[in-house]
């Protein structure tokens, strides 16, 4: 078996305290602007210049949603929850590493988005890791021992029923606690995640990667009596090893009665030793651009050849031109121009943040 990558691949946090009254205006003018617009507004905050897009809507009981490539940010005034929730964005962490990442969210907390001390508590944490030379198959699943009640194999149906069944992953328990075993290559193709593959690395294009990842939430994290965020990444391959050893294994059947009694398969021996090692890449925000660009191309071909068919102009150069007269007309019943439009949306970009060191604002104690 060889390791390809392992880390944390989502962390989500509540942070308790009270929020700065500046926030709510400003949050309320934008959402109020997303609304008459029916699109989302940039904000920005100045003393970090991290910035947001607040959507028209909330977030289930939390009224304002800010959304970035970083983190997503909720915020809402109901005193049955936490004020702020966020949420940190895979190819965040992966960009810039989990330590930086969680610097400048909460360089953000702390000068624009609290008025004084707050406490941050994970509310999930999900750790992974992806390897290959274990590919597993159906009859797999009756090898499993888990404390969970609750399990499932999930498969490709097309593929069952075209041309044979294809083993996808497996996903042991649910809520609180619950672990996933599951062909990432298969995944990542279905939704563009290019980055990934970066971190795989020197990896066997051939072959499928699959990943083991381990989800806790707040009342499993509670058990262990773990809330903050420095003591849970420090108990990340504690975590690890109860997944793997105490909740779930895999075992290599015999006469005996009892599963648990089963000797341990080798392949899971090699998985319980993984040591889990967040990995950063510089070049995910250079993929991100390239995956935005490809989706759009993608989605402006589909838009342009029907719209040339439909006006039977099957030359390219002669399509777009058309394209174009078009467009300048439908701009124009709208009072809108093209250039203002692209002016526009520039303004709205926003990519992964990959901020050197010193590009931090100090405290206001001027401790750093």
């Amino acid at each position: 078996m060889k390791v390809l990558s392992s880390g944390i691949d989502t962390l989500n946090m509540a942070a308790k305290g009270q929020v700065q009254p500046e926030v709510w205006e400003l949050l309320a003018e934008a959402q109020q602007r997303a609304r008459l617009e029916e699109e989302s507004q940039p904000v920005e905050f100045p003393m970090t210049g991290q910035a947001f897009l607040v959507k028209p809507h909330g977030l289930r009981d939390h009224t304002y949603w800010l959304t970035s490539p970083d983190f997503e940010l909720i915020l809402g005034k109901s005193e049955k929850f936490p004020p702020v929730l966020v949420q940190l964005h895979s190819a965040y962490m992966h960009s810039v590493g989990i330590d930086r990442a969680l610097e400048l969210m909460e360089a953000l907390l702390r000068h624009e988005i609290f008025a004084s001390a707050y406490r941050l508590n994970v509310s999930r944490i999900d750790i992974y890791a992806d390897f290959q030379g274990w590919e597993p198959q159906v009859a797999d699943l009756d090898r499993f021992v888990s404390f969970s009640r609750h399990r499932r194999g999930f498969q490709d149906n097309q593929q069952i029923y075209m041309t044979g069944p294809r083993l996808t992953g497996f996903m042991f328990g649910k809520g609180d606690l619950a672990v996933r075993i599951y062909d990432k290559t298969i995944e990542i193709d279905r939704r563009g995640v290019s980055w990934l593959r970066d971190l795989w690395g020197t990896g066997d294009s051939d072959r499928p990667v699959w990943r083991l990842e381990s989800q806790y939430r707040r009342a499993v994290l509670a058990e262990f009596n773990l809330s903050g965020v420095d003591e849970i990444l420090a108990s990340v391959q504690d975590l690890w090893r109860y997944g793997t050893e105490e909740w779930m294994s895999l075992r290599v059947p015999t006469n005996h009665s009892i599963r648990r009694r089963w000797p341990m398969d080798p392949v899971w021996e090699e998985i319980r030793r993984i040591r889990i090692a967040p990995t950063a890449t510089g070049v995910v925000r250079r993929r991100l651009v390239q995956a935005s660009e490809l989706r759009l191309l993608q989605g402006f071909h589909g838009y342009a050849t029907s719209l040339a068919a439909l006006r039977h102009q099957p030359e390219r150069h002669e399509a777009l031109a058309d394209i174009g007269r078009l467009l300048d007309q439908y701009l124009a019943s709208r009072g809108r121009r093209f250039e203002g439009e692209v002016r526009r949306k520039q303004d709205r970009q926003m990519f992964v943040t990959a901020l050197m060191d010193g590009d931090l604002a100090t405290d206001a104690d001027g401790s750093g």
